[in-house]
């Protein structure tokens, strides 16, 4: 007798290997759908684009987009959840930079805020030494050299905030270097 095929009394019901195979055929979907989960968790948030607006002669918004633009793409998601108008308003002869975080987009421009959630104001080397002071908690670290300098000129009144403190502290965040 030839072993090699099996005679047709001994092969399997086709219907009992159907549900066999249903069975697994759930259990891959599955694997399936919890590989795609994981990567999408794995897949970095998309960052923001972010445009430049309005500009006047000598003002400061291309600067800022150059800023803005390198804090986005390092922290999107960060970017992502931001939704607010903010105003940086030097002192010196600048006009006012207007920052806006919408959905998908932050525009940078010259030109005052319309409503704005943030406003800082205080001189320009004032304003740009916040942005380079490290970070605790969203406010510039007393343990740091640089964190005491800036909390010193917010202290002395040199650099003023108006506006959500908590999203002041989110905005920091976001744009430190």
């Amino acid at each position: 007798m030839n072993t090699d095929h099996p005679s047709p009394g001994s092969l399997p019901d086709p219907t009992d290997l159907d549900y066999a195979t249903a069975e697994l055929d759930i259990v891959e979907s599955s694997g399936h759908a919890a590989a795609a989960r994981r990567r999408r968790a794995q897949t970095p948030p998309r960052a923001p684009q972010v445009r430049l607006g309005a500009l006047v002669e000598g003002g400061l918004a291309p600067a800022v987009m150059i800023i803005v633009e390198r804090s986005v793409r390092r922290r999107p998601a960060l970017a992502n959840s931001l939704r607010c108008e903010v105003e940086l308003a030097p002192e010196e002869d600048y006009p006012p930079v207007r920052i806006v975080f919408g959905d998908r987009l932050v525009l940078v421009e010259d030109g005052p805020a319309v409503a704005p959630d943030i406003r800082a104001e205080g001189k320009l080397p004032d304003l740009i030494a916040l942005l380079v002071t490290p970070l605790i908690g969203g406010v510039p670290n007393p343990m740091d050299s640089r964190g005491r300098a800036a909390l010193g000129k917010v202290a002395a009144g040199h650099v003023r905030f108006e506006g959500r403190l908590n999203l002041a502290k989110r905005l920091l965040s976001l744009i430190r270097v």
